[in-house]
């Protein structure tokens, strides 16, 4: 019952079915199948045409789905979508919003992540603190990002280059949006400069995930160029130098965590949603953040716990708290 009424509030308040609208639940062999058929029920009940498509769970994320699924998404006019190895940054994905599909993107998510991060959240109020935050960095010029572990990094944003709040709301044609609770924009790459010390997940590659042992990295105009720390460390920088791309190495976005529901368990749907944490995403750079890198062989991303964060001097968070003036009234009816 849990789960349906999670599913039911997915496809009506986010993905904003509508009656006579094809839609398509896709998954790959990693996902729950009980909460497939449920998402697809909700979708019936709604008044949409639903189908669902399942294929094998690849080996890395973002290749190309089987070219059925890629013409299904063209011809659909919402997607869920679900497989654990996402496919945000393929052809096949670019290629449907074209078309005007809307797509939620909702990677790796469990039933227990459906109940808790969508059923069980007030959603309007996480999204409100969410616009207020959305606004601040928006206006900010200078930002500075410290955390105990060792985390000091500075960047400048690009007034020019859009914020967006990832509400997960999908309100009009063509656009993707992952499950709310999160922030995310291009900062100036050459500006990128200084420690980022990862020590809540990585992921891919997917022998990593949650940490068990920071993963120190340092930056220098927008790019990686050292990676320190014990086994985590290795596998990350093996897997950096395998992809033999040079635009795996920069930094292609920043990103707000502030669910107050989430919680490191190895989805990086929602170990990047952890509240007042940072998130950095290297690699392939969606064209809708207007920065210079552009598409990669592949993208990953990392998280900072915890961190103090300053824009233009002023302190944002701290301990896991929103304390700037505009928002620490959200930050108290949400947490307590």
């Amino acid at each position: 019952m849990e789960l349906y009424e999670a599913s039911l509030k997915t496809a009506r308040d986010l993905a904003r079915i509508k009656a006579g609208e094809q839609v398509l639940i896709l998954a790959d062999t990693a996902i729950d199948w009980e909460m497939i058929k449920l998402l697809s029920s909700a979708a019936r009940v709604l008044g949409g045409q639903s189908s669902i498509m399942i294929y094998e769970t690849r080996d890395d994320v973002n290749i190309e789905p089987p070219k059925p699924v890629a013409e299904a998404m063209k011809s659909s006019d919402v997607v869920i979508s679900l497989p654990l190895m996402y496919i945000l940054h393929t052809s096949a994905y670019t290629e449907a919003l074209k078309t005007g599909t809307r797509i939620l993107e909702l990677t790796g998510t469990t039933p227990d992540m459906m109940i808790r991060l969508i059923g069980k959240t007030d959603y309007l109020m996480m999204c409100e603190l969410g616009d207020h935050l959305a606004e601040l960095t928006k206006n900010a010029k200078e930002v500075l990002i410290k955390s105990e572990n060792g985390t000091n990094l500075r960047f400048e944003n690009d007034v020019n280059r859009p914020v967006f709040h990832n509400d997960g709301i999908l309100n009009e044609k063509g656009i993707y949006k992952p499950l709310g609770g999160q922030i995310s924009w291009a900062p100036i790459e050459d500006s990128i400069e200084g420690i980022v010390v990862a020590d809540t997940f990585i992921w891919p590659p997917s022998e990593i995930g949650v940490l068990k042992n920071p993963v120190r990295i340092n930056v220098r105009e927008g790019r990686i160029t050292k990676i320190e720390g014990g086994v985590e460390a290795k596998i990350f920088e093996n897997w950096l130098r395998s992809l033999n791309d040079e635009k795996m190495y920069y930094l292609a976005h920043a990103s707000w965590g502030f669910h107050p529901r989430a919680k490191l368990i190895g989805v990086p749907l929602e170990d990047e949603r952890v509240y007042a944490c940072i998130e950095f995403g290297f690699g392939s750079q969606s064209l809708k953040f207007k920065g210079k890198i552009g598409k990669a062989k592949s993208h990953t991303d990392l998280g900072v716990f915890n961190p103090e964060v300053y824009f233009d001097g002023i302190l944002i968070t701290r301990a896991g708290r929103f304390v700037h003036k505009d928002l620490v009234e959200y930050d108290r009816k949400i947490k307590g």
